[in-house]
């Protein structure tokens, strides 16, 4: 049993798969909030623009 040095105590410190973790409600829930305060856009337009970089135009400018 390995223990973690900031509290010496002996549960094992379990660490997350970064796929998995962004998945989990309380980031899910954060991300959403958080969109609000950055005044992003809103997602018909990221599907647009996404759609826009898989095309010959797009490929041709870059």
């Amino acid at each position: 049993m390995t223990t973690t040095p900031e509290t010496n105590s002996h549960i094992p410190l379990k660490v997350l798969n970064h796929t998995e973790l962004f998945k989990d409600e309380v980031y899910t829930k954060q991300f959403e909030t958080k969109r609000e305060f950055e005044n992003g856009a809103i997602d018909a337009e990221v599907n647009r623009v996404l759609e826009w970089t898989r095309t010959w135009e797009y490929r041709e400018k870059n």
